[in-house]
């Protein structure tokens, strides 16, 4: 993926690997995302003895026993704990559609941090990163849209799809391309060393991401129905 200036346009998978070297040539190399607007960089060393300091909730049973509050276990017919899971919505799309909400989530964050895509975000010599707040910025939003991971993940599926996977995602995208240029959309592509369709620009008239296009055209194809009914 591509984060250019002006355009936002997307290609490539690479910002992932960027928003984890982008502080230079610096010796500690583990980032460590303790809270969305507070980013430390700690060693390898800082992370065990953090996690060192941490102690598990259900451990005080020993010092009950020592102050002679004895307990007797509880009884599994009557126990409704705090055990029970409470399930979580999956996100089941496509990686390559999360990535969508991704992008929108972070471009957002930096208009709303009163900054936009400077240069090429993928390119480590980008002048940008000489600016400390702008980097600050860049890794506050990469952490609230989570688009690393999500980037991770499109790149993980990708490498491991089968042919006839690639042949579907392939159909489904010149579907949902095909519709999308109707609304003035400007998308360009090119095929993979293992067939699959990649776009190189992809962004609507306005030159963004219009979200308000794609679901419309998620839906006129039977994309989002399709996804849906697990196909």
């Amino acid at each position: 993926m591509r984060l250019n200036g002006g355009s936002s346009v997307l290609t490539g998978l690479g910002i992932s690997v960027l928003l984890l070297t982008a502080c230079g040539s610096a010796s500690q190399t583990t980032t460590v995302v303790r809270d969305v607007d507070s980013i430390q960089v700690m060693t390898p060393e800082e992370v065990t003895a953090m996690r060192s300091t941490l102690v598990p909730i259900n451990e005080d049973s020993s010092s009950n026993t020592s102050n002679g509050n004895s307990s007797a276990p509880a009884d599994p017919s009557t126990d409704t704990g705090s055990a029970e899971t409470i399930p979580l919505n999956k996100d089941n799309r496509p990686p390559e559609l999360k990535l969508f909400d991704a992008f929108s989530q972070f471009s957002g964050c930096l208009k709303d941090s009163g900054e936009s895509i400077r240069g090429d975000l993928q390119d480590p010599n980008n002048p940008a990163y000489k600016d400390p707040a702008y980097l600050e910025i860049i890794q506050k939003c990469a952490a609230r849209s989570d688009i690393v991971n999500i980037l991770n993940e499109v790149s993980t599926t990708r490498a491991n799809l089968k042919p006839d996977e690639i042949k579907t995602r392939n159909e489904g995208f010149v579907l949902l391309s095909d519709c999308l240029k109707k609304k003035g959309w400007k998308i360009e592509t090119a095929i993979d060393s293992s067939g699959l369709i990649n776009p190189t620009t992809f962004q609507s008239a306005d030159g963004d991401l219009n979200q308000r296009d794609l679901d419309q055209c998620l839906t006129e194809t039977g994309i989002n129905d399709a996804i849906e009914n697990g196909a």
